[in-house]
């Protein structure tokens, strides 16, 4: 099991484009072309993955469908994606990855052992941009929208957001200082699942830019 480092910042249409000014100053590299993510993710029905990561509960868990496109129906993501199983603790992250997978076809849901029965709740579409800095990964997620996922359908009203988030990934923890003293913009917590449970849900959602 790897563990891995994973800090995040917010950053505003303005700033992105000083990020991607910087990244070439640091001689950064493009890992891959900029795609789709397409990801529906599951909780049950008191949302408790929701609220373990708002109040920072340690381990905690995410559960999503992820996919490389655009499709708008469960049926069609689940044919075309792989099952995360996403995991927070005190060493750091790490994710499992699944290409085979179970989910009860009468109701789409998944049976965890920590959590229970877990339903589709939310659906995320986004644009990626993958970079590598020396040893540390850069990703830069735009055009962030949430959907409302009910009664086992996508619902097509989209609330956009109007942060992009970039995410630092690396493996040792002594390159933490490192990071930190190097970037030129202020880390902050962000979960898209989190954001967009509070946008279609709660109908709030604090802006941190």
């Amino acid at each position: 099991m790897s563990f891995r480092r994973e800090i995040k910042a917010t950053l505003s249409k303005s700033k992105l484009f000083q990020l991607i000014n910087w990244i070439y100053d640091q001689k950064g590299e493009i890992l891959y072309p900029e795609r789709t993510i397409n990801s529906v993710y599951f909780d049950n029905l008191n949302l408790n993955m929701y609220h373990q990561s708002v109040e920072g509960v340690l381990p905690r868990k995410k559960i999503r469908l992820r996919t490389y496109n655009s499709e708008n129906s469960l049926n069609e993501i689940k044919k075309k994606s792989s099952l995360e199983f996403k995991i927070s603790s005190v060493e750091g992250r790490f994710k499992i990855s699944k290409n085979k997978f179970l989910l009860n076809d009468k109701h789409f849901s998944i049976n965890d052992k920590d959590y229970g029965t877990c339903y589709p709740v939310l659906n995320v579409i986004y644009k990626r941009l993958y970079f590598k800095i020396n040893n540390i990964r850069l990703t830069i997620d735009r055009d962030i929208n949430y959907k409302v996922v009910k009664n086992y359908k996508i619902f097509p009203y989209i609330i956009r957001d109007n942060l992009n988030v970039v995410e630092l990934k690396y493996q040792k923890t002594d390159l933490d200082q490192k990071v930190f003293d190097f970037f030129p913009f202020q880390f902050n917590r962000f979960s898209k699942y989190c954001r967009g449970i509070e946008f279609t849900q709660n109908k709030i959602c604090d802006e941190i830019i």
